[in-house]
């Protein structure tokens, strides 16, 4: 990308590519870094325990480059998505931090349209997501949304705020990067899933670093732990244009079905999951609610738990939640255990 005098320097980003037998895809993750406008970067490959030979052409393929900017971490025992996270983050100290699923790709202006959106001058975010396009194991184009993300799809849709598009780049740091498709802050009090998978994010270090630090019982869903309690702090930046490739090929962690239009359909066992998910996070914000509450007021966190818990009824009896709550989310979970109760009682759903 090209550079003309400026005040003051770009931020550099650490880019963590997660690789766990994905021999057959890495290669693509990695020339998809080397080939972005934005420079400022600095790439670790964490292979976590492969078996299929992903380390030994990983290794090679890095010789030939030649770039200083690669490197190569090997794990020596399989700790899952949560444990490469951390490995790749621990490995690198720049403000910017950005995972690339390694079956996953970048399209060129990547890195410079999130860092761009960072810069804008209405609201500093915690992190940032963009669309993707979602393509098959050959590459071959399936859709050009995912429809999880939270961006303005219509008129009726007002949520959030809109970041008028520009060329911070350019002004902050006198990189020629412009883009006028819409990017839209949504703030911390703004709750569910909203963001475009892990390959999509661009994350603050400063607010990752509790996050990751957080003894998590998981070992995947680190997209969901990461966005949903770095969200938490300073809210998120959604980019409307697609800016990366996101591989539908039969076997990640997941999806294993043919893409049949609108949401990316979950496994069975993904969305077992989801609950474990969920635990994780209470414990996270139960664990920060002093410091939550200071930044945002007394009843963000009140405010966060009863959606918590109404997405994840099995979390609904943690008495540890009560006194979290107010008046009117505590009086809405005692008529949610009691609705509970009579499911399991008469055996039927109520209304």
């Amino acid at each position: 990308m090209q550079r003309t005098s400026a005040p003051c320097e770009p931020p550099h980003v650490d880019v963590v590519i997660a690789c766990h037998n994905y021999r057959a895809y890495v290669e693509d993750a990695i020339r998809s870094v080397l080939a972005q406008t934005y420079r400022n970067w600095s790439c670790v490959i964490v292979d976590d325990a492969s078996t299929d030979g992903s380390v030994e052409h990983i290794s090679q393929l890095l010789e030939t480059i030649g770039d200083p900017r690669l490197r190569l971490l090997v794990r020596p025992q399989n700790g899952g998505q949560i444990a490469s996270f951390r490995d790749g983050f621990a490995a690198g100290n720049l403000p910017f931090v950005a995972f690339l699923d390694a079956d996953d790709v970048w399209l060129p202006n990547f890195l410079a349209a999130h860092l761009s959106a960072h810069l804008n001058s209405i609201h500093s975010a915690s992190l940032s997501s963009s669309d993707v396009l979602l393509v098959d194991r050959n590459r071959v184009v399936l859709s050009g949304t995912y429809v999880g993300l939270r961006k303005p799809r219509s008129g009726k849709d007002p949520i959030g705020v809109a970041v008028p598009p520009g060329n911070r780049l350019g002004e902050v740091a006198g990189m020629a990067y412009s883009s006028e498709y819409p990017i839209t802050y949504l703030g911390p009090g703004i709750h569910g899933w909203i963001w475009a998978p892990t390959s999509s994010m661009v994350f603050r270090r400063g607010v990752l670093e509790p996050v990751l630090a957080f003894p998590f019982k998981v070992r995947t869903g680190a997209d969901y732990l990461a966005a949903t309690c770095a969200h938490l702090v300073a809210g998120s930046l959604l980019l409307s244009e697609s800016l990366g490739l996101y591989r539908l090929h039969g076997a990640n962690l997941s999806t294993n079905s043919t893409y049949a239009g609108g949401h990316v359909e979950h496994t069975a066992a993904n969305r077992a999951k989801q609950i474990a998910l969920g635990a994780d996070v209470l414990e996270y914000v139960l664990a920060n609610a002093a410091w939550l509450g200071e930044i945002h007021g007394g009843r963000f966190v009140s405010g966060f738990l009863a959606h918590h818990v109404r997405r994840f009824d099995r979390l609904v009896d943690d008495p540890r939640i009560v006194p979290l709550l107010d008046r009117k989310n505590r009086w809405r979970r005692r008529r949610r255990r009691v609705v509970q109760g009579l499911r399991r009682l008469f055996g039927r759903t109520w209304d």
